[in-house]
């Protein structure tokens, strides 16, 4: 069960009279194996008013924030149309045994799965480059529909500075900065850097990309990777 604070307007505008504002409601975690992923968007979200006694949860009334239709919750199999399986301790412990240990590899030196069995080795790691990424706390009630998890995802953020590929560097080595600079009106500087494989503004970017499209033929490809 997950206390939810109601500190926002849109949390409190998806609740609308079932509480105050700055209150707190109790949000049980619904069965995931009871949706398909093309059915992910109508999961339930489920809401019940706010209350520390534990013994009043199961028969307490909870309200679907999607359809704002009563319901009632149970820990084992639905017995009616408007009763929704969810998720207890007793359920959480037993499905701890199969998690798949992300930072390890099984005995055939691939990622581990639920599956995996044998002596485990530690995953090696090779750094390219350094991406920021986080990790984000899901408001599901602001947010709306929750889209379906995907195991070790993380949001990465990017500086919005691009740096050429290997087959953009090598047109490039055909031109000099001059020429390039001339035609495009970016500095040699910034010319410069795209020869060394540094990040520069998408902007200035796309202007010699552009140029050696012109010079290089339309067959020509040209690759991007964001850079730190």
């Amino acid at each position: 069960m997950m206390r939810i604070p109601v500190s926002s307007p849109a949390v409190l505008g998806r609740l609308k009279d079932f509480c105050k504002p700055y209150d707190f409601v109790l949000a049980p975690v619904v069965c995931d194996e009871d949706f398909n992923l093309d059915e992910e968007a109508n999961k339930p979200i489920l809401v019940t008013r706010f209350t520390k006694a534990s013994e009043e949860w199961s028969a307490a009334r909870y309200y679907n924030v999607r359809t704002s239709k009563p319901c009632r919750i149970t820990t084992g199999e639905p017995t009616s149309k408007g009763m929704i399986a969810v998720r207890s301790y007793r359920s959480v412990l037993n499905a701890y045994v199969n998690n798949a240990e992300a930072k390890f590899d099984g005995p055939d030196g691939k990622q581990c799965c639920s599956w995996t069995r044998g002596m485990l080795q530690r995953t090696h790691i090779v750094a390219g480059e350094h991406r920021y990424c986080g990790k984000e706390f899901k408001r599901k009630l602001e947010r709306g529909p929750v889209d379906h998890e995907v195991e070790f995802r993380c949001k990465v953020y990017e500086n919005g500075r691009v740096a050429a590929g290997p087959e953009t560097l090598r047109q490039l080595a055909s031109f000099s900065e001059r020429q390039i600079s001339k035609r495009t009106g970016v500095h040699r500087d910034t010319i410069r850097l795209i020869r060394h494989g540094k990040g520069v503004k998408r902007s200035a970017y796309v202007k010699v990309v552009n140029f050696l499209k012109e010079n290089s033929g339309a067959g020509t490809r040209y690759t991007v990777h964001a850079s730190k």
